[in-house]
């Protein structure tokens, strides 16, 4: 697929509000029915064992998500300082981090006055959009973000030890954030994913994709 088709078609996926009119944009594609295109998540068949063994209800998994994007947020600020994650120069907890990225005192997020709380809140987004009654919602946050190279082994792995050794992180078992795939739209469970490697950290890196938009369907 040309990269303007590509991107054609994910700027329509991103703007659709319903389970039907994803399916719409991906048909018209010619991309829906096309098996070649799909792969099992993980490339594991058997991926509903751990997925489906994660949160029992909507709300709860919706939280792991923005759990997710806040490791993403604390990642970047340290990545951009030049800092191995998981090194001995990294901060050992989410206080620490708070601290030494945001000047959160005690890395306590009481400890800062409205203001400061608002605009550390900007770097990660939930948004409501179409139905009130069958709403989309879109979770968007400024974090380290992914190439388009590395989207199959980060956003669509299971089990793998990405996150397991940074010590500032919340979601370290690559497996958590798949809990709201069960509980997304009414009969595909699709979810978007779109993400491109924050400019800061794509410019010490040897990818070929570093300064590309990807996205994926799930």
């Amino acid at each position: 697929m040309k990269n303007a088709d590509a991107k054609k078609i994910c700027i329509a996926l991103a703007k659709s509000e319903s389970e039907q009119e994803a399916i719409d944009i991906l048909q018209e594609a010619g991309l829906w029915s096309r098996a070649s295109v799909w792969e099992d998540y993980d490339h594991n068949p058997n991926n509903f064992s751990t997925i489906g063994n994660q949160q029992s209800s909507p709300d709860t998994a919706l939280v792991e998500k923005l759990i997710n994007s806040v490791d993403a947020v604390l990642t970047r600020e340290c990545l951009r300082r030049g800092i191995k994650p998981d090194g001995e120069n990294a901060p050992q907890n989410i206080a620490e981090a708070l601290k030494d990225f945001f000047n959160v005192y005690d890395g306590k997020l009481s400890s800062i006055d409205a203001l400061q709380r608002t605009k550390l809140a900007e770097n990660i987004l939930l948004v409501a959009s179409g139905q009130k009654s069958n709403p989309c919602y879109s979770i968007i946050d400024f974090g380290e973000g992914q190439t388009p190279k590395r989207i199959p082994d980060t956003f669509l792995s299971l089990n793998k030890s990405n996150k397991l050794k940074i010590p500032f992180v919340q979601g370290k078992f690559n497996m958590g954030g798949t809990g709201a795939l069960q509980f997304c739209s009414k009969r595909h469970n699709l979810q978007l994913i779109i993400s491109k490697r924050d400019p800061g950290i794509a410019k010490n890196t040897d990818d070929e994709t570093a300064d590309k938009w990807g996205f994926t369907i799930i």
